[in-house]
C-alpha cells in the first residue's frame, strides 16, 4: 500500500539517484497538459515527453494528474507521495500571477502548493506570452514551488527569461517535439508536393487567414484540412467555400495515417502540427501568430514566416524549394535527461 492521504514525513528522495535499470522504485508523477485538454497539439507535446522520460524511469511507478484541472484531492495526495512532479511542456510558464488564475494550462490552487514545494520540474514548457518583467507573486511562487535540485527544460528564451528572473537554473532545449531528430535527420523533401495540408487556430482569427485558404487553393491539386482543435473547422467554414476541400477527422490517429500515406506538404498556423508533419518527412511551412512559432522557428530554424508576410510572400515561398534542416541544442538536451539517470532519446 502507498498509504495516500498520509503525511508524506520522510525526507523526500531524488529520482536521480533511483537507476533506471536497478535499485528501488522512486515515485514520479507527470503532470499532464494533455489531459481535459481540447487541443491535440497537447498531446503531440505529451507523447513526446513520455518517448523520452518513461524509459528513463523504467524502474519507478509514475502517476498522473492534469494540469489544466489542477491536483484535486486524489492529485494532492499522489503528489504528496512522489519524490519529483514534471510539467509536461506547453506554454504553462506564466509571467503573471498563476495562483487561481481561471482558464490556464496549468491550474495552482493555494492547497497545491505544499505538496508542490520543491519538487516541481519543468520538460519543455514554454512561456505564455511575451512580456517585460514577471510579476513578484509569480517569481515567488515559482522559486516555492519548482525544484532547485533539478535544472528545468525550457522551450524557448522567454521561458528561461522567466526562471532567470525567478531565481531558477533552465536549460534551453527547444521543443521536446523536436527532440526525435537528435538520433533521426529530417528527410523532407525540398521541392512543392501536389497535395496540402493545413491548418487555423479559431481562436486567434485574421483575414489573413482567407488569403492563405485562396492561395493554397491556387497551387495545389489537392486541399485537406486537420482541425487541431474541433472548433477549428467552424472557423474555416466562416472563412472559405468547403468544396474542393477534405476533412481529416479530429484525432491524431487519422492524422498520423494521413501524413503517412499521402506526399503532402504541411501548411498552417498551428505549430505541433506542423511540427508531425516533419516527423512523417514532410514539407512544412509554419505561420506565426504568436510567440511560440517565433521564438522556436529562430532558435532552431523550423521553416517558419510572419503571418503579415502571408499574402506577399507564402505563394513564393511555396512555389520554392528549400532544404529542412533543424539545428538543436543536443547538449542541453542531454544533460537534462542525464539528471534522471540516462542520456537515452526514443523515438
Amino acid at each position: 500500500m502507498f498509504g495516500f492521504g498520509k503525511a508524506n514525513k520522510k525526507p523526500p528522495r531524488t529520482v536521480a539517484s533511483v537507476k533506471p535499470h536497478g535499485g528501488s522504485i522512486g515515485h514520479v508523477h507527470f503532470l499532464n497538459t494533455s489531459i481535459a485538454s481540447d487541443n491535440l497539439g497537447d498531446e503531440i507535446i505529451v507523447e513526446s515527453i513520455e518517448a523520452a522520460l518513461r524509459p528513463l524511469f523504467a524502474k519507478c511507478y509514475i502517476s498522473t494528474s492534469s494540469t489544466h484541472d489542477g491536483l484535486g484531492p486524489f492529485g494532492r495526495e499522489l503528489m504528496a507521495a512522489a519524490d519529483v512532479g514534471i510539467v509536461m511542456g506547453t506554454n504553462a510558464l506564466c509571467p503573471h500571477n498563476q495562483l487561481r488564475s481561471g482558464r490556464f494550462g496549468w491550474t495552482i490552487d493555494r492547497a497545491d502548493r505544499a505538496v508542490l514545494a520543491g519538487k516541481v520540474v519543468l520538460c519543455g514548457v514554454g512561456a505564455y506570452r511575451a512580456f517585460q518583467t514577471v510579476d513578484p507573486a509569480q517569481a515567488a511562487l515559482l522559486g516555492e514551488i519548482l525544484s532547485r535540485h533539478y535544472r528545468h527544460s525550457v522551450r524557448d528564451g522567454l521561458g528561461l527569461e522567466i526562471l532567470r528572473q525567478s531565481g531558477l537554473a533552465g536549460l534551453n532545449t527547444s521543443c521536446p517535439t523536436l527532440w526525435r531528430h537528435l538520433h533521426h535527420p529530417i528527410a523532407a523533401p525540398t521541392g512543392k508536393a501536389d497535395g496540402v495540408v493545413f491548418t487555423l487556430t479559431a481562436h486567434k482569427p485574421d483575414p489573413a487567414d482567407a488569403a492563405m485558404v485562396a492561395i493554397l487553393r491556387r497551387i495545389y491539386r489537392h486541399l485537406w484540412f486537420w482541425p487541431q482543435q474541433p472548433r477549428d473547422l467552424e472557423y474555416l467554414a466562416e472563412i472559405a467555400i468547403l468544396d474542393g476541400i477534405q476533412i481529416i477527422p479530429a484525432n491524431l490517429a487519422a492524422y498520423d495515417a494521413h501524413l503517412s500515406s499521402h506526399r503532402v506538404d504541411v501548411v498552417g498556423t498551428r505549430l505541433h502540427g506542423g511540427i508531425r508533419g516533419l516527423s512523417h518527412g514532410r514539407r512544412v511551412l509554419i505561420v506565426a501568430i504568436d510567440n511560440r512559432a517565433t521564438e522556436i522557428g529562430r532558435e532552431t530554424g523550423l521553416p517558419v514566416m510572419r503571418r503579415q508576410d502571408l499574402q506577399s510572400q507564402m505563394e513564393m515561398r511555396l512555389q520554392s524549394s528549400w532544404p529542412t534542416a533543424i539545428d538543436l541544442p543536443r547538449s542541453d538536451i542531454l544533460a537534462f535527461l542525464a539528471q534522471f539517470g540516462g542520456l537515452g532519446v526514443a523515438v
